[in-house]
């Protein structure tokens, strides 16, 4: 990140249906969740109040839980080392990506 990037926030939660790593979109008065964080909403800290808000009423609904906000420099990569490996994706497969496990493939 240059020092001249801005810096912004996302906001992040976990989808209850299936644990998996959601961020906060807002279109035209239509908000909802993606899994991708290049089709987060980019708040600045005039609205990330209300943002943070309006996740909180999906986490009322149980929908989502664990909302929060993420900075973000402006090319929405995750400031943390913590966001960028959550915004990469599960590092370990599981549900119906897992691999199943062959005790032949190990020899004791």
């Amino acid at each position: 990140m240059s020092d001249s990037e801005e810096i912004y926030q996302v906001i992040t939660a976990n989808r209850l249906r299936d644990g998996l790593i959601v961020y906060l979109t807002k279109d035209d008065s239509v908000t909802g969740w993606t899994e991708t964080i290049s089709y987060a909403h980019i708040a600045g800290e005039d609205e990330i109040e209300a943002l943070l808000a309006t996740a909180k009423t999906y986490e009322d609904s149980n929908v989502v839980v664990g909302t929060y906000a993420v900075e973000i420099a402006g090319s929405k990569v995750p400031l943390t080392a913590r966001e960028r490996i959550r915004a990469a994706g599960p590092s370990v497969r599981y549900g119906d990506d897992a691999v199943p496990f062959n005790s032949s493939d190990f020899e004791i």
